[in-house]
């Protein structure tokens, strides 16, 4: 049996069964819009609660989404009340979006073709990868490309999985301006991997691509950051967002988006959060190893891109201090924002917001993206909020992950013809 049948088997069998998933029975899904200072100012209390998630936070005026254990229904719902803060019920029961998408998935793959095909150099971009795909396929094209990819261990994550780092050029690595693409941080956020996994494809398999893409800049790219925490959300609790790492006895995970140094921690949050920022500034491997690597390029580095989902936006720094603290080139910033707007909004319509994160999503504190600009001193920065998808944002239906792969790469290549052109 070939590795690509065997990964199709697997996959089926841990989409089909249901038990080894965490259950979201009885949680219910809200959108909430706070219009004034004071509702925004307590709707962010619930961020702390255990029981909440903040699936998007967005700044006043804006809907946000929020999920709501079970035994806090009755009090949220009483808290909406109590504010007179405009809402709606978007899921009545979580748990049967999740099984929905379950189900959707395994009718998907039994379509797809399970004859001999080497995954390595025939990939398949319309379904969702596992880490080991990722690691086998990006290994391959290190030992089939070797003068254009080099792969590079850049440290082990909590559970000891290879954190790597593809570094891509057409020739002589680190003579021309770099672009930084970091994949992966948040574990429920699929389709961050499969973008970035379709462009580097594209970056080495294509010679088109190939050659305008590498001729005037070089690539580093990290597509899966979290694999500890993606594989548990494949096969035991879906919407889960951290790494893995056991901080202490009764604590397990951390918000590596909330584990960089740029204003660390300035709001405190409990163990136990979905955006606990771990007990100390990069006190976890994944970000250490991101940063570590950042810091033997930095002076090379134009351009980082951190690729999350969702919300279709591209936002800048600064996320923490927000308006008036826009970053210093944010005019800068909003015009090559736009590249990738008008690139993808010609192919599909679609249209990208592009704005500070902070005006745009909301405060957010030790974040990557803050930290490559004001630590790192990286000229460009953005948070790329993908796609929503599905009922709950996260679950983009893979029958229909094709077409985004293929819609994202026109974005990353009008940034990288930007880059190569103009440094």
């Amino acid at each position: 049996m070939n590795s690509f049948s065997s990964f199709l088997i697997l996959m089926v069998a841990c989409i089909c069964t249901t038990r080894a998933f965490v259950s979201y029975r009885g949680y219910k899904a809200y959108e909430v819009t706070p219009t004034t200072d004071r509702q925004y100012r307590e709707l962010a209390i619930w961020r702390n609660l255990d029981g909440v998630d903040f699936w998007r936070f967005y700044a006043k005026g804006m809907a946000s989404t929020v999920m709501i254990e079970p035994k806090l229904v009755a009090k949220f719902e009483r808290f909406l009340e109590f504010t007179n803060m405009t809402s709606k019920v978007v899921l009545d029961d979580v748990e049967d979006a999740l099984e929905q998408d379950r189900q959707s998935r395994s009718e998907y793959r039994k379509t797809i073709s399970n004859g001999s095909v080497d995954f390595t150099t025939d990939p398949n971009f319309n379904i969702y990868w596992s880490s080991d795909q990722m690691e086998t396929y990006s290994r391959s094209l290190a030992q089939r490309f070797p003068n254009r990819v080099q792969f590079e261990v850049i440290g082990r994550s909590a559970q000891n999985r290879i954190l790597y780092a593809l570094k891509i050029s057409n020739g002589g690595f680190g003579n021309k301006p770099l672009i930084f693409i970091e994949g992966g941080c948040h574990a429920r956020e699929w389709v961050s991997q499969a973008t970035v996994m379709y462009l580097i494809h594209r970056l080495v398999e294509d010679p088109v691509a190939s050659n305008e893409l590498l001729e005037n800049a070089d690539w580093i790219i990290t597509p899966n950051l979290n694999p500890d925490g993606y594989e548990f959300s494949r096969t035991n609790n879906r919407l889960w967002r951290q790494n893995r790492r056991q901080v202490n006895p009764n604590c397990v995970g951390v918000d590596l988006n909330r584990n960089f140094a740029f204003s660390w921690r300035t709001a405190t949050v409990a163990c136990g959060s979905q955006t606990f920022s771990g007990p100390s500034p990069f006190s976890e491997p994944e970000s250490h190893a991101i940063n570590d690597l950042m810091s033997r390029y930095r002076q090379n580095i134009k351009i980082y891109l951190t690729v999350h989902s969702f919300g279709d936006m591209v936002l800048f720094p600064w996320g923490f201090q927000g308006s008036p603290g826009l970053i210093g080139n944010h005019e800068y910033h909003h015009q090559v924002g736009l590249l990738w707007r008008n690139a993808i909004q010609a192919q599909t319509g679609k249209v990208y917001a592009v704005g500070n994160v902070a005006q745009l999503l909301g405060n957010a504190f030790g974040a990557s993206d803050d930290h490559m600009a004001g630590n790192q001193n990286v000229n460009l920065v953005y948070t790329l909020e993908l796609s929503r998808g599905g009922l709950t944002g996260f679950d983009f239906p893979e029958s229909q992950i094709g077409n985004l792969v293929r819609e994202t790469f026109h974005g990353y290549r009008a940034i990288g013809l930007h880059i190569g052109r103009n440094y």
